[in-house]
């Protein structure tokens, strides 16, 4: 036998390392490929790690909907980062998924094992989980539940409508939409937890703690988070981002409202009938434990805070450019909702032109953007195989602007939602808090907020443009569909 070189340590590790690179990009990025394509989707050519993700840019994956709809159609596929996922803005697959097979779709699919407290929150749950949570859950957002706190909102009305009149008196132009998110802070502080900003600078640090977790996570942060959650620990100071602290900061928050709640219980000191106190409650009875109580309670805060101030901020700008619709509203108020004093819960449902105006501003700007499902197991639905290792996609702003749905789908045209035009809308075309038995559990209290808040809004001002009103309105879609740059509009006192 001939003489063999002995073989270095160093290129052992480089071909190990290279074995490691190979294997890697075979698991995470051609085997997910070519499931999708055995599948056979169209898919756009996605790059090692990112997948499709940042095809657009990393917060227009709005556009890159409409876009996509536009050159593959209603089913196509794309890897969300390494995971394959079935995107589908078929209507009528849709309400088999959310309705018919909602059995077997019940789950969101899980990108990464959630960190707490969001690992025990219902929009994370799963199964019997999800179904007991949010089973105790549903009766707080009751018609009796909703009236009961319609005073601590209209507070918080009075409190945006006393800030909007100290701009209009000195004549400055104002961020509405930044605006709004202070108001609709101090809802959820008020109905959820019970409890009013204690200084300026609590306001400050709980708003902006709720607000990292959306409005200024950047593409890096956001797939470290999702996919690499111990390095994201040690990186994440180091590229500036404030997501760990934030959160530690409102799980203290409620830890220590929690505390305080269980001591007036002790004591005999009655406590006000909100949305904590009715979940602290049903943990007394074995439901909930105080890690799910914290849990629910901080998710109904970061979401309600954004969702809710996105709506109003985009409705604001859809008034503001669209006066004719502006007066209609104006003009229904005055009629049926002339003054403060008339402000209550059957009221703000009972005006059909307001409802129409929020509805269509969430279909033009729908915060929640997309939504996931997983199947339980593989299924075929109209012909389409869904299997149950691939995520399943909705892609709620492609739906929304897909003309064969809704012709001239960029105008704003609140008479698409009157009771005519709704009855002939097609099933699960509209889906801004999703659908099914999955759909939002807050939804009521959000249209409440909006609705109160806008009544005040046009009983007191006139929305107009100005020169730095940005038209059209630039956007970003991270955690939620938000303005790029804010929403600056200008207001006139109305006599």
């Amino acid at each position: 036998m001939g003489w063999l070189p002995p073989i270095s340590t160093p290129s052992i590790l480089i071909a190990s390392f290279l074995g490691l690179i190979t294997l890697a990009l075979y698991r995470y990025f051609i085997a997910p490929y070519r499931r999708l394509r055995q599948l056979g989707m169209k898919i756009p050519r996605p790059i090692p790690l990112l997948g499709n993700m940042f095809d657009y840019g990393p917060t227009n994956q709005h556009d890159a909907q409409v876009k996509r709809q536009q050159i593959y159609g209603n089913l196509y596929g794309t890897l969300f980062f390494h995971i394959p996922t079935i995107w589908i803005g078929d209507p009528d697959i849709l309400k088999s998924i959310t309705v018919k097979e909602f059995s077997n779709f019940t789950n969101r699919f899980a990108l990464n094992q959630p960190r707490p407290p969001f690992d025990k929150a219902v929009i994370q749950l799963k199964d019997q989980d999800w179904k007991r949570v949010r089973t105790i859950l549903i009766p707080t957002f009751s018609t009796s539940k909703l009236k009961a706190i319609v005073p601590l909102i209209e507070s918080a009305g009075d409190d945006l409508i006393q800030t909007l009149s100290t701009a209009e008196e000195k004549g400055r132009v104002i961020d509405i939409w930044r605006t709004c998110g202070v108001f609709t802070m101090k809802v959820i502080l008020a109905t959820a937890f019970g409890i009013d900003f204690e200084s300026k600078e609590q306001e400050k640090k709980l708003t902006e703690s709720a607000g990292v977790l959306f409005r200024n996570i950047n593409g890096v942060l956001q797939f470290l988070f999702v996919f690499f959650t111990p390095l994201f620990r040690l990186l994440e100071p180091l590229l500036g981002g404030k997501i760990i602290s934030s959160v530690k900061y409102l799980v203290t928050t409620t830890e220590n409202v929690l505390k305080e709640r269980r001591r007036n219980l002790k004591d005999g000191i009655p406590c006000r009938r909100d949305i904590l106190q009715q979940m602290i409650e049903a943990g007394d009875n074995d439901k909930l434990t105080d890690e799910e109580i914290i849990a629910q309670a901080i998710i109904f805060l970061v979401a309600g805070y954004e969702t809710t101030a996105n709506t109003l901020g985009f409705a604001s700008y859809l008034l503001a450019t669209n006066p004719d619709a502006q007066k209609k509203l104006r003009d229904e108020i005055d009629s049926l909702c002339p003054d403060a004093n008339s402000i209550d819960y059957d009221t703000l449902f009972s005006l059909p032109y307001l409802d129409m105006v929020i509805s269509e501003t969430l279909r033009m700007y729908p915060p929640a953007f997309f939504i996931n499902r997983e199947a339980r197991e593989d299924i075929t639905i109209n012909g389409l195989l869904i299997p149950k290792d691939v995520m399943v996609g909705f892609p709620i702003y492609a739906i929304h602007y897909n003309p064969k749905l809704w012709p001239k789908p960029n105008e704003f045209i609140p008479e698409r939602f009157s009771p005519e035009e709704k009855a002939k809308q097609i099933p699960c075309s509209y889906l801004p808090f999703g659908g099914g038995p999955r759909n939002c559990i807050g939804m009521r209290l959000a249209l409440l907020e909006a609705k109160l808040a806008l009544v005040k809004i046009i009983q007191n001002f006139e929305l107009k443009t100005v020169a730095e009103t940005e038209i059209p309105l630039k956007l970003r879609s991270g955690a939620t569909l938000s303005p790029l740059n804010g929403v600056f509009v200008g207001l006139s006192r109305r006599s």
